[in-house]
């Protein structure tokens, strides 16, 4: 061959490689931009390894890749194999890690801020623009065999579609992103962009190139054939590939969990940040975790709702966690141990039939499932259990609605609750119940649980794909989270000092009790305060004048007291006077129902835990009362501030404040409650174990120890046990609050007056619906310091009941 150098060289396009080349940088881009989807903060190991993940599958396969294949479709001369272009290894490795570099600091910009800047989408485009220029031009100058020579015009060109395609796609993109509207198709669309810049300004800066060949041995031995190169980038496009289907696996994968669980009992996190935002994953979803399937009902009044004792016992623990942290270990043993399945639903029906020991067996299995459910959650999110929240006071039925094909909720709208027999009935319509653990949190623990993976999110950008995964309409699910918002995490509190108090029951058919109550603290009563410390004896005496008086006697008599013996009266007097006068009539504005002023007045003035916000200790206020049982027919629609809640739950939440003693008692009691169990299943356990690593006959008869932490919890009637002389000592965090008095771990006597309360309604009209409350008589119970003291409610409870049997007689 005649010598060429420096001789220009006529070359052609395959249009195929072309084609191929556009593709590779779409799955490129599109990888790049489902990791940045995944990203949620710029803090964290997780969201450094997908930014360095997007970086390099945008630097490497969208751009490195797409120049290579595309100068694959370069055909020079022809076809000659010793004339088609060459790569030095060196300049191609500096263009491979060029753009990975650029790109990196260019996502870094765009995700500075949770906010899509201007300023950060410009910077961020110009230089994901450079690196795309920068990248072609490096590689190009890495062709070994011919030089290249470029028209100013189409270099200019080339930049600007590299420019402008990047800062459209990737602002477009970050602005959904931000927005909670980033779909699947938008970030494909997306990709289709960005790669349409990448494969512009790679084939526009080629149209305007020219190759001059410079020797006359053609191909560079020594350097990169093409089809080494095109090698190493299907295999960087493949993985790609993978990567996308692996995204897409996973995505179909949490849509159909989600959509089970709404068909399941599960316990989710509302955690909610300073800023009123909710926080969710990056599929904009909540973290939750399955407790079980359903509840096994006893019978068909047994409804798992909040005033159920099994919701009363968990909303306990979450508001005291260690009582049950170091527990959850042999918990997860003993439902491992698979004995609890015979208590599935496959044996409800003998279960609904009257079986008193399975059904305490499947309460005590249930609150074990929520304990371990609560623990994986707290896990999750990358948190210790004793930070996971609070339980919401409410359960939210889920799968309610059917989603249509196209991924719509229809509709449902409810007849509105105005009389009665509607707003008493139990909404059971779902298959699936949604339990809330609620947690507020600050800067640094929200910078700190997006560096884990998740993101906050504005309630109104997620609300409506939230409600799809949980199948319900946005109409539900919007008040709901917006009383999740502003949910006292740590429970309302009266202050030090005396209030005036209305305790109102409603008798509902055959359920018991509601109490009337705040709306925005569900554990308080109606409440006016009197604007003094504590009460004088000679004021207890004023008020013992007024007992049992209504409360259009008490204002009719005040007022008239003040205006008669305005002369006679002190100054403290009219103060006092004046005090009540205001508190009673600020109390029936308050409750503003008819029914308050028949309410009579409880003389005897009771003690309430308080907290001092100024010095941070609790104590205990006092309060007075007017009590009222409510007509049956009384409607449940109050006025905006007032609510009903049972009345078992109203009493749990009575022992749940802040530094309650109460605390220490509950723990204790779950650790009786669950030491038969536990020690069984540990026991079991480690038989299993050493029956396993048994060589001889010997080990089959080996005795096994007691759990360490369960030993000194004693037995329970009925139940053998160990004795102190031989129980080993206790390791748990609940050492403290187990106290071995004597020669057994218990001691005293728990007394306690257990009372029903029956609704009947007169038959005939021979006289008015009444409520009967009958005494069941005293029993007594072998503890230590598990007897947890009477809340005023209990006091107030008690003090009806004596009135009301003195009616009877």
């Amino acid at each position: 061959m005649a010598s060429t150098q420096n001789v220009f060289v006529y070359h052609s396009y395959n249009a195929g490689f072309i084609i191929l080349s556009y593709f590779v940088s779409v799955v490129g881009c599109w990888t790049s931009l489902e990791l940045l989807h995944r990203k949620t903060s710029k803090r964290g190991l997780y969201n450094w390894y997908l930014l360095l993940g997007a970086a390099t599958s945008m630097g490497a396969v969208a751009i490195w890749s797409m120049h290579f294949i595309g100068n694959r479709a370069i055909t020079m001369e022809e076809g000659q194999p010793d004339l088609q272009i060459g790569y030095s290894p060196g300049f191609t490795a500096g263009s491979f890690f060029l753009p990975i570099c650029a790109v990196g600091i260019a996502f870094y910009l765009f995700t500075i801020s949770e906010e899509v800047t201007i300023i950060g989408t410009i910077a961020g485009g110009c230089l994901s623009g450079f690196a795309i220029c920068g990248m072609h031009y490096l590689g190009q100058g890495g062709i070994s065999n011919y030089q290249a020579v470029y028209d100013w015009k189409y270099v200019f060109g080339s930049a600007i579609i590299a420019v402008v395609a990047a800062t459209l796609a990737l602002g477009i993109f970050f602005y959904f992103k931000s927005a909670w509207t980033n779909s699947w198709w938008k970030r494909m669309t997306c990709a289709f962009m960005l790669a349409l810049g990448v494969a512009g300004m790679h084939w526009i800066a080629t149209v305007g190139t020219s190759y001059y060949l410079k020797n006359t041995t053609g191909f560079n031995q020594d350097g990169m054939s093409r089809q080494t190169t095109v090698v190493v980038v299907m295999c960087l496009a493949v993985g790609c590939c993978i990567t996308l289907f692996v995204f897409a696996a996973i995505g179909q994968q949490t849509r159909q969990r989600y959509a089970n669980r709404a068909q399941q009992v599960v316990l989710a996190c509302s955690i909610w940040d300073q800023d009123g935002r909710l926080l969710v994953n990056p599929e904009g979803l909540l973290p939750c975790r399955k407790i079980t399937n359903s509840y096994v009902e006893r019978s068909f009044d047994d409804i798992f709702s909040i005033e159920h004792p099994v919701f009363c016992w968990i909303y306990r623990a979450s508001r005291y966690w260690q009582s049950v942290a170091d527990l959850i270990p042999s918990m997860r043993t003993h439902l491992r141990t698979g004995s609890f399945m015979k208590h599935t639903r496959s044996n409800s029906t003998a279960m609904a039939r009257g079986s008193p020991d399975g059904a305490e067996d499947y309460s005590q299995v249930f609150k074990e499932l929520f304990c371990v459910a609560a623990q994986d959650l707290a896990s999750m999110i990358q948190e210790p259990l004793e930070k996971l929240g609070v339980l919401y006071d409410e359960i939210i039925s889920t799968g309610t609605v059917k989603i249509s094909a196209q991924g719509n909720i229809f509709s449902r709208n409810w007849p509105p609750a105005e009389d009665l027999e509607r707003a008493n009935r139990v909404m059971t319509l779902g298959r699936g119940q949604l339990l809330f653990v609620i947690r507020k949190v600050d800067r640094l623990e929200s910078a700190q649980l997006q560096a884990s993976g998740f993101r906050f999110a504005p309630v109104h950008q997620v609300l409506e794909h939230l409600a799809r995964s949980m199948q319900v309409t946005v109409e539900e699910l919007r008040p709901q989270l917006e009383k999740m918002k502003d949910f006292p995490v740590r429970a309302k509190m009266l202050g030090p000092g005396v209030y005036m108090s209305c305790f109102a029951l409603r008798p509902l058919y055959q359920r018991g009790f509601d109490i009337m109550v705040n709306k925005d603290a569900k554990n308080l009563l109606p409440t006016v305060g009197l604007n003094c410390t504590s009460l004088e004896p000679w004021q207890i005496n004023v008020i013992k004048r007024l007992d049992n008086w209504t409360v259009s006697r008490c204002l009719q008599w005040l007022s008239t007291e003040i205006q008669t013996m305005l002369v006679s009266l002190s100054e403290r007097e009219k103060d006092f006077f004046g005090l009540l006068f205001n508190a009673i009539y600020i109390l029936s504005q308050q409750v503003n129902e008819d029914f308050f002023q028949s309410a009579r007045l409880t003389s005897q003035v009771m003690r309430a835990p308080c907290f001092n916000e100024e010095t941070g200790m609790t104590g205990q206020a006092e309060v007075i009362a007017f009590r009222i049982i409510i007509d049956v027919h009384q409607s449940s629609l109050l006025n905006e501030r007032m609510t009903f809640t049972p009345t078992r739950f109203f009493l749990c939440q009575q022992h749940v404040y802040p530094k309650s003693p109460d605390h220490g008692i509950f723990a204790r009691r779950v650790h009786q409650e669950f030491a038969s169990v536990l020690e069984r299943s540990d026991r079991n356990a480690e038989r299993a174990s050493t029956n396993s690593k048994s060589k001889g006959v010997r080990d089959m008869f080996r005795r096994t120890p007691v759990s360490p932490r369960l030993s000194t919890l004693g037995s329970h009637p009925g139940q053998r046990g160990t004795s102190p002389s031989t129980s080993r000592g206790d390791t748990s965090s609940e050492k403290d609050l187990i106290e071995e008095t004597g020669s057994t771990p218990f001691g005293g006597i728990h007394v306690s007056n257990e009372v029903t309360i029956d609704v009947s309604e007169a038959q005939g009209g021979e006289r008015s619906p009444d409520v009967e409350m009958t005494p069941l008589g005293v029993y007594a119970e072998a503890c230590v310091a598990t007897v947890e003291k009477e809340s005023y409610i209990d006091e107030l409870l008690a003090i009806m009941i004596s009135e009301r049997r003195q009616q009877r007689n």
